[in-house]
C-alpha cells in the first residue's frame, strides 16, 4: 500500500553491475558536492583573511581544494576508521558471545582469571611494572 521511500525493492531487483554503477555515480556526486562546498568555503575564508594579515596571495578554487587534500594527508585522516565509536559489540572477537549475559558468564568462568594473570605478568612482585 505504501511506497518504500528508500527504494529497496527497486535496488534489490537490479543486476549487481547496475547497482555498483549507481552507487559509484552517487558516491562521485556526494564527493564532488563536498569538494565544491568545502573548497568554496576554504577559498572564501582564505581570500578574506590571509592576504589581509600576511603577504600570502589570493588563491583559486582548485588551490583551496588542494589545501584541503594536503591537510587531510598531513593529519592522516583519510580513513573512516573501524573503531567502536563508544559502542561495545559483543561477539565480534569471540564466536558464540553475542549478548552481555554471555560475556558476564565468560568473565566469571575464565575472563577475570586471565586478566589477573596478565596483570601479574605485567607487574613485578612489588607491584611495579616489570622491565
Amino acid at each position: 500500500m505504501f511506497h518504500d521511500c528508500r527504494g529497496r525493492e527497486r535496488w534489490a531487483n537490479m543486476p549487481r553491475p547496475a547497482r555498483f554503477a549507481g552507487c559509484a555515480i552517487m558516491g562521485l556526486l556526494v564527493v564532488g558536492s563536498f569538494a565544491l562546498l568545502f573548497g568554496s568555503v576554504t577559498m572564501l575564508l582564505w581570500n578574506a583573511i590571509i592576504p589581509e594579515i600576511s603577504s600570502l596571495p589570493v588563491i583559486t578554487f582548485w588551490q583551496a581544494v588542494g589545501l584541503l587534500v594536503l591537510a587531510r594527508l598531513l593529519t592522516g585522516r583519510f580513513s573512516h576508521g573501524h573503531g567502536y565509536h563508544g559502542r561495545r559489540r559483543f561477539g565480534r572477537h569471540r564466536p558464540g558471545m553475542t549478548t552481555p549475559e554471555q560475556y558476564a558468564e565468560w568473565w566469571e568462568t575464565e575472563g577475570e582469571a586471565a586478566f589477573r594473570a596478565y596483570n601479574r605478568r605485567q607487574k613485578g612482585d612489588d607491584g611495579r611494572r616489570a622491565e
